[in-house]
Order: C-alpha cells, then sequence, then structure tokens
C-alpha cells in the first residue's frame, strides 16, 4: 500500500532517528546554512568559539537544492561526523556543548537558560525582524545585504532585492503588531530585559552558556543594518555583545 504525502509524519526538531554520514562533508561536522541566518550563526558562534573544524554548506536560498535529502529543509541543519542530524538551533547547541566540552546545562536542567534561549527564538528574532523590515527603505537595504552575502544566482538576487523588499515590509509589520510598542522602542525594551539576565559577563557567569550563544547569534545576524545601533548604544548589552564577539570570533 502506498501511503499519501498526507501520511507523512512531519519533520521533528532536535536529534534524528537516522543518521546520513554522507551528509557529513569530508566525515567533518557540517552545517547547512544561509551566510545571514541568525539562527546559522548562533551555531556557529559555539562551533568557532570551541575550535571544532567544522564544514560549511551554503544552502540555495531559492530552490534549497542542497537539503533536498532532508525533510526538515529550514536552516541550520547539522550533521555530526558521525552522520548524526540535528534540526533547530536551540537543539543543536545543546547537542554540539554535550559532545563537545558539556560546558552548559541540558535543556530542563536550568530554567533561566532555558528561558533565555527560548527568548531568543519567540522574541528577540522577531524583534529585529520588525526593525531591520520596518519600511521599504530599510527592507531593501536588508536585502541588497542580503543577496549579496547569501548564495542568490544574479537573477535571484535582482527579483529577491526589489520584490523581496515589499514582501519583508509586510512581514515586518506583521511581526510588529506582536508587540504594544513601537519596533525600536519594543528592541531597546527587549534589550534591557535581556540585561537583568547577564550575570556577570555573560548569562552563564564568568563564561557563556547557551542563552549567550542563541541570543548573540540572533543580534550578529543584525549588524551591518538597520537597528544596529539601539545595541551599540545599550550600556550593558553593547559590552556582552563585544566579549560574544571576541569570545567566537565572528
Amino acid at each position: 500500500m502506498v501511503k499519501s504525502a498526507q501520511d507523512k509524519p512531519e519533520p521533528i526538531s532536535g536529534v534524528q532517528p537516522i543518521k546520513v554520514p554522507e551528509r557529513a562533508i569530508n566525515n567533518k561536522p557540517t552545517i547547512y546554512t544561509f551566510a545571514t541566518c541568525p539562527f546559522s550563526l548562533k551555531v556557529k558562534s559555539l562551533l568557532i568559539s570551541r575550535g571544532i573544524e567544522f564544514e560549511n554548506v551554503e544552502v540555495d536560498p531559492m530552490k534549497k537544492t542542497e537539503l533536498k535529502w532532508s525533510d526538515w529543509t529550514a536552516v541550520p541543519v547539522f550533521v555530526d561526523s558521525d552522520g548524526t542530524q540535528v534540526n533547530n538551533s536551540n537543539d543543536i547547541l545543546h547537542f554540539i556543548d554535550e559532545n563537545h566540552g558539556g560546558l552548559f546545562p541540558r535543556h530542563g536542567e536550568n530554567d533561566a537558560q532555558d528561558e533565555w534561549m527560548a527568548f531568543s527564538d519567540n522574541i528577540l528574532g522577531k524583534s529585529i525582524v520588525a526593525v531591520i523590515y520596518q519600511n521599504y527603505r530599510t527592507s531593501l537595504h536588508a536585502l541588497d545585504y542580503v543577496t549579496k552575502i547569501d548564495k542568490f544566482r544574479l537573477k535571484d538576487r535582482i527579483v529577491n532585492k526589489w520584490l523581496g523588499a515589499i514582501v519583508m515590509k509586510m512581514v515586518g509589520r506583521s511581526r510588529a503588531k506582536m508587540f504594544e510598542e513601537p519596533p525600536r522602542q519594543n528592541l531597546s525594551t527587549q534589550l534591557n530585559s535581556m540585561a537583568t539576565a547577564i550575570d556577570g559577563n555573560f548569562f552563564g557567569g564568568n563564561s557563556p552558556n547557551g542563552a549567550d550563544y542563541a541570543n548573540y547569534g540572533i543580534l550578529r545576524s543584525m549588524q551591518s543594518l538597520n537597528g544596529f545601533d539601539i545595541v551599540e548604544n545599550h550600556q550593558i548589552i553593547w559590552p556582552w555583545y563585544s566579549r560574544m564577539q571576541l569570545h567566537s570570533s565572528l
């Protein structure tokens, strides 16, 4: 009996049950990414800070040809050297740390870390989108940057820059509606909230934990784009960001 597409199980986050060693390039840990993706930058910051040699596969943003083998097509996708596939950026952070150092708690072991890792996706990521794509001008600037850095073909770059700016302006407005304050003021408020959780140098105290990498990756994707001045002018977040940039070399 042939199963229909409706019977196909939904792809899941976390460690996958089937290994794909052929997707580990040169038998090294491999991350499938977009160059400017905030969730990919989370993972890269941890890999680089641990001195883990890895392969980076840049995915075509339009066709995603490089991920046709995977049911999970949102970047990043991580494949360890033994072929273990892990989906979802925060799950990947935990997997890498557990297998390469074990320097911060696992999910469920530290409520504060779990809260701020979730914050990176649910609040901070949406807050920066509302600022970056606040209007057509800022959206066009962002798409010009993204299509230059990411793996867009020339034709796709032109289309995505000009038409994408219209679409992303609408996305930015939808994200802005999630919050009571205007986008720039909201981002400042969220950074103030983050600042209360930084215990000394990092969320993790003397050394970074999962919340540091998760939130740094989100803000790192904003560098050079509209609204990053809010980060640069924050008296607590900017020194923390600078420490994370030095720590991760990213």
